[in-house]
């Protein structure tokens, strides 16, 4: 009975804090790393374990599947030099670096621990990020090479992490040998994970096929996908990590082309629901878990920790802004093609790409997963130290690099390129204007007066569509003003038509299925009403 007592707690806590962030200016995942300490104050929360196997494989593969479904793959393509660089050399240097540091500043954690410390606090979290900049205008290609980072030094860093946790265990370890090891794990990995994803994705053509376009069955076998990746890998002993991140990318490209609108439509938002679930109870675990943790520290005051901890986000910050200057100016220094291409990239932009370093869900699912004992039976060493540094390294970064974020974009003066908005206004132009052609085509074929008049009807809205999006920026402002109070206009019909089938049904004029059928139709046309013509406005 706890277990589900503890599950519904969580859950309600998750939900609460994200309301309350909607009212204060500070990032959810802070928030809920706060009510996680609240909560380990609570008897039944207090002393909450998850294997950290089982944490690992529950928590990792969803998290990693959706950043490689989600992620922008012709962006993601543009942007794939300083991605590398970031997601592989600043790792590799993170690892190294952080590693030989905390040795030296806690002699008592072995080197191989710090590697894994150094390999945890690695990844940056595109949620974290994401969190901060959504309201931000920012130029595209650092949204895209933040996002691709964040998929890829995911993966990377975590195999780095796996590596090291076996030298704990096993008290040996090789660069030379670790390094051919990561490339058969890698390449591995990354094959069996496309595999999964094709046998899954060619079983969800083949089931629509065959008339079952069921969008419940489809996304179950979306969400079964990274699980199915992640241990397929596993039993070849290859990098599940890196199974789950390909698989989410080959996934992200097969469903856009090959699944039904229903299924997208049900897929997406079930994910929605899972990832905010699965992030939620990451940053709460880790705020439960702090207060244990801090009390299990021994020989270290808490001075001494806040000191350790400083440190950390110290080398940190300053190793990802001495990598990224000369990661980005050397390649056009040494190629003439790349500098005649791309020139040179603003200082101002290369800063925020090395300001914007936030940690989050991935780097503490890594942490949380460290084992408690070694394969010889003894306490894994350090594991409360490198768990309270994690945690505080997220906490860090959410406070002084994501809270100052949004003021250094407005201190340097940086805006957004419009890309975006450019890219979507053509695109809404190309479409209205192939459904007016495609409309106009088809009246010749017309016998009845009204088919005439329904098509001519449709053919003046994508007409009106053409006109807005086409029009120059003071004439687009004036029919932005009328698509607002077109917009208006029939979100309070589609509310009246709410309204009176709800009476309707008090009335017991009509019963409850044909009150949800009819809702569902009310329902559908009013969530293509607010959010498309919400959108058109950038």
């Amino acid at each position: 009975m706890d277990t589900i007592e503890i599950t519904l707690a969580l859950l309600l806590a998750i939900a609460l804090v994200g309301a309350m962030a909607k009212w204060l200016p500070l990032p959810g995942p802070l928030l809920l790393v706060a009510g996680g300490v609240l909560l380990s104050f609570v008897p039944l929360l207090a002393n909450l374990h998850l294997e950290p196997e089982i944490f690992f494989a529950l928590f990792i593969p969803p998290l990693l599947f959706a950043d490689g479904w989600l992620i922008p793959k012709r962006d993601f393509l543009s942007a794939l030099r300083p991605i590398l660089l970031l997601a592989f050399g600043l790792v590799f240097l993170t690892v190294v670096a952080i590693g030989y540091l905390m040795h030296w500043l806690i002699p008592e954690l072995p080197l191989a621990a710090a590697f894994a410390l150094g390999a945890i606090v690695s990844p940056t979290d595109a949620v974290a990020t994401a969190a901060t900049t959504e309201r931000l205008q920012v130029p595209s290609r650092i949204t895209s090479i933040l996002n691709g980072e964040s998929l890829i030094n995911d993966a990377s860093g975590l195999v780095a992490f796996k590596f090291a946790v076996a030298a704990v265990a096993t008290g040996v370890f090789s660069f030379v040998e670790a390094a051919e090891q990561f490339v058969l794990l890698a390449g591995g990995g990354f094959v069996a994970g496309l595999a999964v994803a094709w046998i899954v994705g060619e079983c969800r053509v083949r089931l629509t096929r065959f008339c079952v376009d069921d969008p419940t069955i489809q996304t179950t076998l979306s969400i079964l996908t990274p699980f199915a990746a992640y241990l397929a890998a596993e039993s070849l002993h290859t990098s599940g990590i890196l199974s789950v991140v390909a698989a989410g990318l080959y996934a992200g490209a097969h469903d856009a082309r090959n699944l039904s609108i229903g299924t997208r439509q049900h897929a997406w938002e079930v994910w929605k629901m899972l990832l905010y679930a699965f992030n939620g109870l990451v940053f709460l675990l880790l705020g439960l878990e702090l207060r244990g943790v801090i009390s299990r520290i021994t020989g270290a005051s808490w001075q001494e920790l806040a000191l350790y901890a400083l440190v950390l986000w110290i080398a940190l910050t300053a190793l990802r802004l001495l990598w990224v200057f000369p990661a980005t100016h050397l390649p056009p220094l040494l190629s003439r093609r790349i500098r005649e291409r791309e020139g040179f990239r603003d200082p101002r932009n290369i800063f925020l790409v090395g300001w914007a370093g936030l940690r989050g869900s991935v780097t503490m699912a890594a942490a949380l997963s460290i084992p408690l004992v070694t394969v010889t039976g003894t306490p894994f060493p350090g594991r409360d130290l490198i768990i309270f540094l994690a945690g505080t390294t997220i906490v860090f970064t959410l406070v002084i690099n994501g809270l100052t974020l949004p003021w250094l974009i407005r201190f340097f003066g940086v805006h957004g390129d419009g890309n975006a908005e450019r890219e979507e206004r053509a695109a809404r132009i190309a479409i209205a204007q192939a459904a007016s052609n495609a409309l106009r085509e088809s009246l010749p074929k017309l016998k009845r007066a009204e088919e005439i008049a329904v098509a001519q009807r449709l053919i003046d809205e994508y007409d009106r569509q053409l006109h807005r999006h086409s029009a120059n920026a003071g004439r687009r402002v004036d029919l932005d003003t009328l698509a607002d109070a077109e917009r208006r206009l029939r979100l309070a019909a589609l509310r009246a038509e709410r309204a009176e089938l709800r009476e309707m049904r008090e009335a017991d004029v009509i019963n409850d299925e044909t009150v949800r059928s009819i809702e569902a139709e009310i329902d559908h046309a009013e969530s293509f009403v607010a959010p498309v013509t919400a959108r058109s406005h950038g």
